[in-house]
């Protein structure tokens, strides 16, 4: 922290204004913290938030706020009122090293009107900087751009949809000139990533990286900046290549707003008119200021459509149903050029702007990476759709199995859970089998590997199981240092579950690890995991939510020699048949190139 905040008498207050990323904020708190024990921390914190940070006990005082609603101005003034009361010694702003943030200048004016004795923005590691003169200024010049600018493009974008809407009236349409529109001069792919680096998102990196492997030509372009603090291989690799959309602030979004209504009158129009049904009528969404922050928001896609332009796209592939492809469909509105989307799970989500059967119609096709995948799309869109869907399975390189740190033969075989702690990875039953194992006398550990928000409640669960010295949270890892203990005699165990909020696995990528490493696995019979495995051929599955028979399932795989060998060789051989990254990359890659040259 700056020298310049000096550690005084007990009870320094600090204020903290926390950043989008949920991992950036807890170390940022922990350093506070670290270095002022006594400090009393009061963290502003949106509704959307709040399951990371309840129970923190490095946060004296939560407040929280929602400006996502039709109110943001209402909000903002009921805060500043509220904290105008209170004086703080210190108020840090979290933020990246640049000011390239979104709504950074916005926070940066807002606490203006706060009481504090210093200003820092601070990124959670080791960089930061006062809030100087400049800052201010620019802080209230940006304010000025965009409440300036809005009333010009509330004026324009009014007239524009009355000229649009006459068009429509009179069945007229929208004239293109073929020189700029109708034939596409340049051939030009862009993928989008949904998020980097994120220790989520590794099947996605390995895909991208294997086009590229396999000769492919295209720009990787990243959507939301990750968390950096677990950093996999793979990402690594594409932070090298990848270009981010840049996170622009509110002065700038409007400016590229006013672009468009200028440069692109029509497509603009056409844009804000395909999404009127989806945003009770309102003409006017693209420029609410409560959208901004709202990452699911079409909105958003006005940054991404600037960068496009910039580079010449002429076709973009999205991985991800959600707002990836709001934004490649929005884009390609814009632009007037074509799209194309990968689907996991994700499409089952109930978020903004989801829009499953808008998005299949207009994309040039749809991946999905599961067989159960594509029957809940057509289930839950139009059986008209089967032609566009294309299933190809999330795999890994084949190398993976031999490329290996070792660790040393465990004295005991381990029993591993890899994967985030939420509720859809199901790793409390994983607890309770362990539970019901050491009972039957058993020998062997257990290691969770990775972190998320059911981190305290599991702990504590292991706790109330009497697991002290038999479960090991080993916290998140990059995929290099799990790899070491994917290796015999350990197992691995993947309890996935349908969760009360919707979500599941498709099929876990640390399955197919785990098999092309010679690791014998048990599942659930959930999602598409029986599409990976074959009861009793090559893993275990068992029902969800069942810690007796999960308990069964892994107790067998420790004493029967037989039917471990059994399960590693077919295992094996299914990963390297059909689930090899060289493969469906070259699917993939053939879909996106056919369908980038098509005008």
């Amino acid at each position: 922290m700056n020298p310049n905040f000096k550690e005084r008498e007990a009870g320094r207050r600090v204020l903290v204004f926390r950043s989008a990323n949920v991992h950036q904020t807890g170390r940022a708190l922990q350093r506070i913290k670290g270095r002022f024990p006594d400090a009393r921390v009061t963290l502003l914190l949106p509704a959307h938030h709040l399951e990371y940070f309840s129970e923190n006990p490095l946060i004296d005082t939560l407040r929280i706020y929602d400006t996502s609603k039709d109110r943001v101005w209402r909000t903002v003034l009921q805060l500043i009122k509220e904290l105008r009361g209170q004086r703080f010694d210190l108020l840090v702003i979290l933020s990246s090293p640049s000011l390239k943030v979104a709504h950074l200048y916005s926070i940066i004016l807002f606490s203006l009107f706060i009481r504090a004795e210093q200003r820092i923005l601070f990124d959670g590691e080791d960089h930061e900087t006062d809030v100087i003169f400049i800052h201010k200024v620019k802080a209230v010049f940006d304010s000025a751009v965009f409440i300036i600018g809005s009333a010009f493009a509330r004026l324009g974008t009014r007239f524009l949809l009355m000229i649009y809407e006459r068009f429509k009236r009179e069945g007229r349409r929208e004239s293109r000139n073929n020189e700029k529109y109708g034939v596409k001069k340049q051939h030009r792919i862009g993928v989008l990533i949904p998020v980097l680096p994120d220790v989520s998102h590794t099947f996605v990196y390995r895909e991208i990286l294997g086009m590229k492997k396999n000769g492919a030509d295209f720009v990787p372009i990243v959507l939301e900046e990750g968390d950096s603090s677990t950093l996999h291989p793979e990402a690594k690799e594409l932070l090298d290549i990848a270009i981010p959309v840049p996170r622009i602030s509110l002065g700038l979004y409007i400016l590229y707003y006013l672009h468009f209504l200028t440069a692109s009158p029509l497509r603009l129009a056409r844009l804000i008119h395909f999404y009127l049904s989806h945003c009770q009528g309102d003409g006017f969404s693209f420029l609410r200021v409560e959208h901004f922050q709202n990452v699911y928001h079409p909105m958003r896609s006005l940054a991404l459509a600037r960068l496009l332009k910039r580079l010449n796209i002429s076709h973009i592939h999205a991985h991800g149903s959600t707002y990836p492809a709001t934004r490649a469909m929005a884009s390609a509105l814009l632009l007037d050029i074509t799209f194309s989307f990968s689907t996991f799970v994700d499409f089952d989500y109930e978020t903004d702007f989801r829009m499953l059967p808008e998005k299949i119609k207009q994309a040039e096709f749809v991946v999905a990476t599961t067989e159960y995948c594509v029957s809940r799309i057509l289930a839950t869109t139009s059986p008209e759709f089967r032609p566009k869907i294309h299933t190809i399975y999330l795999s890994i390189d084949p190398a993976y199995a031999t490329t290996r740190n070792p660790r040393g033969r465990p004295p005991v075989p381990l029993v591993l859970g890899i994967g985030r702690l939420v509720e859809k990875k199901g790793f409390e039953y994983l607890l309770n089998a362990v539970a019901l194992l050491m009972k039957r006398g058993l020998s062997f550990r257990c290691m969770l590997i990775g972190d998320g928000p059911e981190g305290a409640r599991l702990e504590a669960l292991a706790e109330h199981l009497n697991l002290d010295g038999i479960v090991e949270f080993a916290g998140a890892l990059s995929n290099d240092r799990v790899r070491e203990y994917l290796a015999p005699p350990n197992l691995l165990v993947a309890p996935s579950v349908y969760a009360s909020d919707g979500e599941r696995d498709g099929i876990p990528t640390v399955l197919v690890e785990a098999m092309a490493c010679g690791v014998p696995v048990v599942s659930t019979r959930v999602s598409g995991i029986p599409e990976l495995i074959s009861n009793e051929e090559n893993g275990l599955l068992v029902p969800e939510r069942d810690g007796v028979a999960l308990a069964d399932a892994i107790g067998r795989l420790l004493t029967d020699a037989q039917l471990r060998d059994r399960v590693i060789e077919e295992g094996r051989k299914t990963v390297y048949s059909r689930f090899d990254i060289h493969r469906s990359s070259r699917k993939l890659w053939s879909l996106i190139e056919a369908a980038g040259r098509r005008p």
